[in-house]
């Protein structure tokens, strides 16, 4: 069984990786739509397709995609473990804010 504030803490951490997503989104929404408000309904119209097509099923096939989402219905889990170890290996933060995948076992970065 998990504590609260393990809780609190797995889920403040989804807010603030929402928070930060949700920034650039809005931010490049603006930016483009400002420049050429027909070529960012093209790419709205395109990310859909993308997400149905790509993104949906990569989510859908990755490891600890799913492994959240069987901790997080079995009621004897500790989710919030679940949760952090997904935050902490699969995203890693630059200095600015930004994010980015974290490479592959092996794989070095130029």
């Amino acid at each position: 069984m998990t504590n609260d504030n393990d809780a609190r803490n797995a889920v403040r951490s989804l807010m603030e990786r929402f928070e930060l997503m949700n920034s650039q989104r809005l931010g490049l929404a603006y930016v483009l739509a400002k420049k050429d408000r027909d070529a960012y309904e093209t790419l709205l119209a395109e990310a859909g397709d993308a997400i149905e097509k790509v993104i949906r099923p990569l989510m859908e096939a990755d490891a600890e995609h799913r492994q959240v989402l069987a901790a997080l219905s079995d009621s004897e889990a500790n989710w919030p473990a679940a949760i952090m170890h997904m935050l902490s290996t699969s995203v890693k933060y630059e200095r600015r804010g930004q994010w980015r995948p974290t490479p592959p076992e092996g794989f070095q970065e130029t």
